[in-house]
């Protein structure tokens, strides 16, 4: 186990002199480009789930002249009809600031049956493409969604280029190893000692740290991170504009119930990937419980995976089949006109969208685990419940089904927190003073080693 230091999370709500220190208007005068690793979402998915919002802002409202965020392996998880699945990288023209490029799983088709050479030639391409992006557009900073596959391919990069690398972290890998018992990716690196190791070299060597909540940053900083050079970045500023509004505001919710053949406040909401580290067993395991106590409930599941077979035959075990609705994918406009409606939402571990939830004022029961805590606090703005104690989780949506005056303050508490927790104003300007700073640092460190090496004098024989 990793010793993780004690932290204090300063950036989660800077000061008015912080906010004010760089105005948008004055950094636009210099013309800082971004280059963005990112697998979460392939842009067919992006797309499909009206996510446009959360590759756009990463502009930070201007102060990135242009943003080129790139998918090395896009076609892993893109549907036949999207694109050829071998070839070259396909670039899309997103806005006039933002360009997605979209890489291969394999270079050729003939060389398809010789998977892990071709995915290398297809990687080797990539990396030459990006190299010349770099040096043609010259881009300021690149960034990387984790510190594993991303992380390296990033860091040669940016070494190659001589521009500072940013990572961002998404997740607590430590801890979903030990949930799984498995390297986070196992075809690339084997064992979780390796994985290890490479985290600890990337974190070492990165320019910033950027962690999307404080559980997170402390896996960071026990892995190796600097403290000096490692802040929070906060999911806020990516939430589709659509879940900032008022639950009152928003409009067809309950037409969707209709669709659906479920009545508002009589469903429970999961949203997530259906995989082994999401943990979507455990809320079936909920409904047949809370179900068995008398209280006429449905499930719905959004989001889709590996485990919908497996979810979906446990459920016939627990006679609650019928009870189940596996809704597959939804964008944004589904989620936040659905969220309110529900008498619930059961997190077992959920990222951004236990963000989106907690804006649509909704009553939430959550794993103690990750960075839910942050937002979700028994008594206060919702029920926080042990780590894969789906018992417990039943007993507390019981309380809310039992108690609606509870259950909606809870709600209306949990907005709150949310609004002043992920303000994405407060969010976007902390984010372009770490920018600036990053900058200004390196520009320093490159001229110090500059001076240095024409300072030494040169020897011969």
């Amino acid at each position: 186990m990793r010793r993780t230091p004690p932290i204090l999370d300063s950036t989660s709500k800077p000061d008015e002199a912080e906010v004010s220190e760089t105005r948008p208007s004055q950094q636009r005068q210099s013309a800082h480009k971004l280059l963005v690793f990112d697998t979460s979402y392939s842009l067919e998915a992006i797309r499909e789930r009206g996510l446009e919002h959360s590759v756009t802002c990463r502009d930070l409202d201007g102060f990135f002249e242009h943003v080129w965020s790139v998918h090395p392996f896009a076609t892993l998880v893109t549907s036949d009809a999207w694109c050829s699945r071998f070839g070259r990288p396909v670039t899309t023209e997103v806005s006039p600031r933002h360009t997605f490029i979209e890489g291969k799983i394999g270079r050729y088709r003939v060389l398809r049956r010789l998977a892990p050479l071709n995915f290398l030639l297809s990687q080797i391409g990539m990396f030459r493409k990006l190299y010349r992006l770099v040096r043609a557009q010259d881009i300021s900073v690149i960034r990387v969604g984790d510190p594993l596959y991303l992380g390296l391919f990033g860091l040669a990069l940016s070494r190659l280029c001589a521009i500072p690398l940013v990572i961002r972290v998404g997740g607590n890998n430590d801890k979903a190893r030990q949930a799984t018992g498995r390297p986070m990716m196992p075809r690339l690196f084997f064992s979780r000692r390796i994985e290890e190791a490479v985290e600890r070299f990337v974190f070492k060597h990165a320019d910033l740290v950027a962690c999307v909540n404080q559980d997170n940053l402390e896996f960071a900083l026990a892995g190796g991170a600097r403290p000096a050079h490692s802040t929070i970045f906060r999911y806020g500023n990516l939430i589709d504009k659509r879940h900032l509004a008022a639950p009152s505001e928003r409009r067809g919710g309950r037409q969707l119930c209709d669709e659906l053949g479920v009545a508002p406040n009589r469903f429970v909401l999961f949203i997530g990937r259906l995989i082994l580290e999401k943990h979507p067993d455990d809320v079936v395991r909920v409904l047949a419980e809370v179900r068995k106590r008398q209280h006429d409930l449905k499930l719905l599941m959004v989001g889709d995976g590996q485990m919908q077979a497996e979810i979906a035959k446990l459920a016939r075990e627990l006679s609650v089949q019928d009870h189940v609705v596996f809704c597959g994918n939804k964008n944004q406009g589904w989620l936040s006109k659905m969220i309110p409606m529900a008498a619930a939402v059961l997190s077992p571990i959920t990222g951004r969208a236990l963000s989106e939830v907690a804006f649509g004022a909704a009553p939430i029961v959550a794993y103690d685990i990750d960075w839910q805590r942050e937002l979700v606090e028994t008594g206060i703005t919702g029920e926080l419940v042990p780590h894969r104690s789906w018992i417990e989780m039943a007993d507390a949506l019981e309380r809310f089904l039992n108690e609606p005056t509870y259950a909606r303050a809870m709600g209306e508490a949990v907005r709150e927190r949310a609004l002043e927790l992920l303000d994405p104003d407060v969010l976007d300007q902390h984010e372009r003073n770490q920018y600036l700073a990053l900058l200004e640092r390196f520009e320093s460190r490159q001229n110090r080693r500059s001076k240095g090496a024409r300072a030494t004098p040169r020897t011969g024989g």
